[in-house]
């Protein structure tokens, strides 16, 4: 009892501690990381994954500084899990059981595991070197995961392997269902079987944003259950089962899905899911790489997406000679274009092609380069004064990868064109 009493809540600090709040907020953010802005930025989850690492040294530091601090930051330790090796999957589950069983290092304090709000989990499991035994491994996770009651967000991006992730471990995740806004399985090697699957997204009634390598669906129909609150669904395969046992006609169905991801080659593009589903549709993004079929896609936008108005595609490359076939194509009435082109081969395509979509897209309002390489090369490219001002005078921004104005950067560039264009400005 005596040692009990020497983990005594502390004392509250001078300062008021919302103050403290305010700057353990500033020390430890993460923007776009949590729902709901990362609503808008579902795509880029693995991609946040060195930033959530950084932000994790800075709370541990602030956790070591004293106990008053252990106790007013525990919950920003808590509030992102990173489960990258198997020593982090053993010390989390330890802690856990310790809060569970009035052990915790802070008594009177709930278990951390109210705090977590996304877990993003890269564990190896081909490793049983650092993860124990692969049976035990999987037990330890699913205990952990159904520890944690409040999660929004839930990321697997498990390297790639012959071990298939048994479906407890997302049967796991019903503990959470109440609160489970963005779950990405995209990174994950699983395979459950259909109906297991449909189970489980059914019991997640407030599931916003799913990713996942595949989705099956029945007789060409998403089960209504998940598109009554599914509002962006990320695939690469959409296997459409005929004779799978369906929900019956769509025309009954309440349907809030708004935003659509591919990542599939445009040979098995999904048109059935476009023709059933294209109307509900604002945003579509094209993450494929073989331009050979994206004119039969976009004229599947023209016919079935009449309500669409952000699109985002991407092509390995373009060439000023493909011009002329880039000029008929045939884009859907959208205030946003996004374009990731991984080469830009030569740099002029960029400002040929902008002169056309004043024309073809007159109601466009941003034009956005999204691929850092290429936004890179253009900066270090040839341009002039009369180059900035075709950007200016166009009735849309044109945007870098980051949302600048495209002009802007030109402006500030550190190539001989950036330092002889301010010179010429006077600036």
């Amino acid at each position: 009892m005596a040692a009990k009493g020497g983990h005594h809540v502390p004392h509250p600090p001078r300062f008021p501690v919302e103050v403290w709040q305010i700057i353990f907020d500033l020390a430890t953010d993460v923007p776009h990381t949590l729902v709901p802005e990362l609503y808008e930025k579902s795509d880029c989850i693995r991609d946040q994954h060195s930033a959530l690492e950084a932000a994790l040294t800075t709370k541990r530091s602030l956790v070591l500084v004293c106990k008053q601090w252990q106790h007013m930051t525990m919950c920003y330790l808590y509030r992102v899990v990173l489960i990258r090796t198997g020593l982090n999957l053993l010390a989390l589950d330890h802690t856990l059981q310790n809060y569970a069983a009035g052990n915790g290092s802070l008594v009177g304090t709930r278990s951390p595991g109210h705090w977590t709000q996304r877990l993003d989990i890269t564990l190896d499991l081909s490793d049983e070197s650092k993860c124990e035994e692969l049976d035990r491994c999987v037990k330890r996770l699913a205990d952990v995961i159904g520890s944690l009651p409040k999660l929004e967000i839930v990321s697997f991006a498990i390297p790639a392997s012959a071990v298939i992730m048994p479906f407890r471990v997302l049967d796991s995740l019903r503990c959470s269902a109440n609160s489970l806004r963005i779950l990405d399985l995209s990174g994950g090697n699983f395979s459950p079987q259909v109906h297991q699957f449909e189970e489980l997204l059914r019991d997640l009634p407030y599931l916003r944003v799913l990713r996942c390598w595949q989705l099956v669906w029945a007789n060409g129909i998403i089960p209504s259950s998940i598109l009554s609150s599914l509002t962006t669904l990320a695939v690469e395969q959409l296997v459409e089962r005929v004779g799978h046992p369906g929900e019956g006609d769509l025309r009954d169905a309440c349907v809030s899905l708004k935003e659509f991801i591919y990542y599939g080659m445009f040979y098995y593009f999904p048109r059935g899911f476009f023709i059933r589903y294209g109307a509900y549709l604002t945003s579509v993004k094209l993450y494929c790489t073989d331009s050979r079929w994206f004119r039969e896609a976009l004229d599947l936008l023209n016919e079935h997406c009449p309500n669409l108005d952000r699109f985002t595609f991407c092509l390995e490359r373009l060439f000023s000679l493909d011009l002329p076939r880039v000029e008929t194509w045939s884009f859907p009435r959208l205030s946003y274009l996004g374009v990731k082109l991984e080469v830009l081969d030569p740099y002029g395509f960029v400002f040929e092609f902008l002169p056309h979509l004043r024309n073809a897209v007159p109601t466009l309002r941003v034009f956005q380069l999204i691929f850092p390489g290429v936004v890179k090369e253009l900066l270090k490219g040839p341009f002039s004064v009369s180059t900035l001002k075709k950007l200016n005078d166009l009735p849309f921004r044109v945007e870098d990868d980051q949302g600048n104005l495209l002009s802007d950067r030109l402006l500030r560039s550190d190539s001989p064109s950036g330092r002889a264009l301010r010179k010429h400005l006077g600036k």
